[in-house]
């Protein structure tokens, strides 16, 4: 009995189950969601997020706004000018 183990799309290494962040804008906010369950590359580290968590999400994203976030966290913003001169 052979088995199967998935590989990555990037980079061709094993997928682990895991978790992962994902962050999302929503008009000018940043919501980041922590935790997330997901089979994660254990070379490059890209996680996949099933189908089902993925529906979950897009569900949770049209009404976040009725939850009350864990904690809120300052977040530096730069210009790409800066970025580039750097």
């Amino acid at each position: 009995m052979s088995i199967v183990v998935d590989r990555c799309d990037l980079c061709g290494g094993e997928l682990r189950s895991g978790t992962t962040i994902l962050q999302f804008w929503r008009g000018g906010e940043l919501i980041v969601i922590r935790d997330i369950e997901a089979d994660v590359c254990q070379q490059c580290g890209e996680a996949y997020i099933s189908a089902e968590v993925s529906e979950h999400l897009d569900h949770f994203l049209m009404e976040h706004h009725r939850h009350q976030p864990e904690r809120y966290f300052a977040v530096p913003q730069y210009s790409a000018a800066q970025a580039m001169s750097a």
